[in-house]
C-alpha cells in the first residue's frame, strides 16, 4: 500500500473497533500495539490517530498519546444537533427545488419506509436500526449536496457508537416507524415542507433525549435497559442489541 493508502487503512481498522466498542472510552491507544496489530509502520498510526482525533474518535495530548474519547451529554449532544441541522437543510433543498429529489430517490425512500415497519417486528432490533440510518441518509442524498451527504455520513459512525455502546432495547419500535418514518415519507412526497421539518426535528431530539435519558441515568420514554443475564454468552448477544438511530 501507498502511504495514504496504509492510513487510510489504519484510521478506518481503529475507527471501526472504536465504534464496535473493541477500544472503549478512556482506553489509552499505544502507537506499537497498532503497529503489531495493523501490519503497518509506526508513520500511518500516527497519521490515523491525527484523522480520528480531527474525527471525534480519538482525543491526543501531549506527553499522554492518543485515547479514546468519551461517550457523554457533550458529544452526544453535538452529533445529534448537527444531524438535526443537516437534515432541515436537506429538507430546505429539496422543497425549495421541487425537480430535485428524482423518482428513483422518492422509491428507495419510500422503500426504507416500508422496511421500518416490517423490520419493526423482528425480534433483533439489528435491522431496523440499519434500516433507519439508511432511511435518513437517502433523505440527504437525495439533495446531491456533496458537503452535505459527507458530512451527515461521516457522522452515521458515531451514531453507531453511540448505539453499540448504550445496548438499549427499544419496546415500541412499530409506533416509532409509523411516527417518524413513515409519516416523514409521506410529508416528502406530498410536498408538506414545514410538516417533514417537525417530523425530522422531532426524531431527532426524541433520539437525544433518550441518550440523555441514559447518560443521567434516568429510564428512557419508549425503551428499557437490558436485562441482567447469568451467562457470558448472552451478554455477549444482549450487548448486540442497540440503541435506535
Amino acid at each position: 500500500m501507498t502511504p495514504i493508502e496504509s492510513t487510510q487503512f489504519a484510521a478506518e481498522q481503529i475507527r471501526n473497533a472504536i465504534i464496535a466498542g473493541h477500544f472503549k472510552p478512556g482506553d489509552r491507544l499505544v502507537e506499537q500495539q497498532l503497529i503489531e496489530m495493523l501490519n503497518v509502520s509506526r508513520h500511518p498510526v500516527r497519521e490515523a490517530l491525527r484523522l480520528l482525533a480531527r474525527e471525534g474518535f480519538v482525543e491526543i495530548k501531549l506527553n499522554k498519546g492518543a485515547s479514546v474519547t468519551a461517550v457523554n451529554a457533550e458529544s452526544i449532544a453535538e452529533v445529534y444537533n448537527i444531524r438535526m441541522a443537516l437534515g432541515r437543510l436537506a429538507l430546505d433543498h429539496i422543497f425549495a427545488n421541487p425537480k430535485q429529489i428524482s423518482q428513483k430517490s422518492l422509491k428507495t425512500i419510500e422503500k426504507l419506509a416500508q422496511n421500518a415497519i416490517k423490520f419493526s417486528e423482528f425480534e433483533d432490533q439489528s435491522e431496523s436500526i440499519q434500516n433507519d440510518l439508511e432511511f435518513q441518509q437517502a433523505i440527504v442524498d437525495a439533495t446531491e449536496l456533496q458537503r452535505t451527504m459527507r458530512y451527515f455520513s461521516e457522522l452515521t459512525g458515531d451514531t453507531r457508537r453511540f448505539n453499540n455502546f448504550f445496548s438499549v432495547v427499544y419496546t415500541d419500535r412499530k409506533c416509532d416507524a409509523q411516527r417518524y418514518i413513515v409519516k416523514l415519507f409521506k410529508a416528502i412526497r406530498d410536498g408538506k415542507r414545514e410538516e417533514a421539518q417537525k417530523i425530522w426535528s422531532a426524531k431527532f431530539q426524541k433520539a437525544l433525549d433518550r441518550y440523555l435519558a441514559l447518560v443521567a441515568g434516568t429510564e428512557p420514554d419508549g425503551a428499557a435497559r437490558p436485562r441482567a443475564r447469568d451467562s457470558d454468552s448472552t451478554r455477549t448477544s444482549s450487548r448486540r442489541t442497540k440503541v435506535d438511530a
